[in-house]
């Protein structure tokens, strides 16, 4: 819990709750909201990412007897991506998988929630509206009368996310379901078997509302009628009849502005109230290629059998290998339950597509 003068950790293992003091609030969002910013601007702050971990990690006996940490954050640490701290020059990333559960309330929801551990009829669904175009200004207008805060700029195309959900559709298992461009919509998201899909993969744009969290929304592509504007906000995100082990918003902060910590909690939170297990989200605006690359890794890891935050760790950690900043892999994000794996690592045949 942050406040001032001193804010608290407490750190639950299976046997033991022990609560240790850190620095205040006003020091410890000072130092979260300069190394996000750094990061953003695809910079390197070592000195800044190992001040951080002092305050925020070192004083947590248990942290070097684990090698999996869930974190429950506080106030604006919602957005500070705790693989990226560094301890002795390495990251966390490097010693320790990182999973966060968005509230303690959530929190409590996943652990009294009945575990539905059917085979999914269909395994994976992906959706990529701004394959080739960007949204027309028709649809920018609608965007902006729905969500309030400033303004907004141009969405682009994002032309990666085919190759994206084609190529993860290629990696597991059969049948899949592929909505691409014009076909992305919103009808035609909500009119597919949610409950029946393993998981669900958007790579589209989207929106975050600070003042009114509830209009949030996905931009999906647009269509010719009233009931349907192309946008999924939050309100309705909820009532989606969802049983599905992972939901991943692979583009959701692409050209959205500045986000505060309610827009993006809201967004997930919203998943898991409808039912996902796992969402995986980014926490700024991501660059479309690598963030192709990274996802068509975290699913190849999915499909041969890792569980969900081993195989996003995998994925994050080839992109750290390769020498990429903190900016291409500290910004995505597992949310919820993180242990279960999704599949076998064998594969079947026919898949279901609907393309521009």
């Amino acid at each position: 819990m942050l406040d001032n003068p001193v804010s608290y950790a407490l750190a639950v293992t299976d046997t033991t709750v022990r609560r240790y003091e850190l620095q205040g609030r006003d020091q410890i969002e000072q130092d979260s909201a300069q190394y996000r910013s750094e990061i953003i601007k695809r910079g390197i702050d070592p000195a800044l990412a190992a001040k951080l971990f002092r305050e925020l990690l070192a004083p947590i006996q248990e942290y070097k007897q684990k090698t999996h940490l869930v974190v429950v954050p506080d106030g604006k640490l919602h957005l500070l991506p705790i693989s990226a701290l560094a301890d002795s020059g390495q990251y966390v990333l490097a010693s320790h998988s990182v999973s966060v559960v968005p509230s303690g309330s959530v929190l409590d929801m996943l652990q009294h929630r009945r575990v539905r551990t059917e085979q999914k009829e269909l395994p994976y669904v992906g959706v990529a509206a701004w394959i080739s175009k960007p949204p027309p200004t028709t649809l920018l207008a609608t965007i902006r009368r729905a969500v309030s805060g400033p303004e907004r700029r141009e969405l682009v195309a994002l032309p990666e996310s085919r190759n994206e959900v084609e190529t993860i559709a290629g990696d597991l298992p059969k049948p899949s379901t592929v909505l691409l461009g014009d076909h992305a919509t919103k009808t035609a998201f909500e009119r597919l078997p949610l409950n029946q899909y393993a998981v669900i993969h958007l790579a589209l744009h989207g929106y975050a509302d600070p003042e009114f969290p509830d209009r949030s929304a996905l931009v999906f592509a647009p269509r010719s009628s009233p009931a349907d504007d192309g946008l999924l906000q939050v309100r309705e995100i909820r009532t989606l009849p969802l049983n599905t082990d992972l939901v991943t918003l692979s583009a959701c902060d692409t050209g959205v502005g500045p986000v505060g910590e309610e827009g993006v909690a809201n967004v997930v939170n919203a998943f898991i109230e409808a039912g996902a297990q796992s969402v995986v989200s980014t926490l700024w605006e991501m660059e479309d290629h690598s963030t192709a690359q990274l996802m068509i890794a975290f699913y190849g890891n999915l499909s041969h059998g890792k569980t969900k935050v081993e195989a996003l760790r995998e994925a994050q950690l080839g992109s750290l290998k390769s020498g990429d900043s903190p900016y291409f892999w500290a910004g995505f994000e597992l949310d919820g339950e993180p242990n279960a794996p999704l599949f076998a690592s064998s594969k079947s045949t026919s898949s279901l597509r609907s393309s521009q």
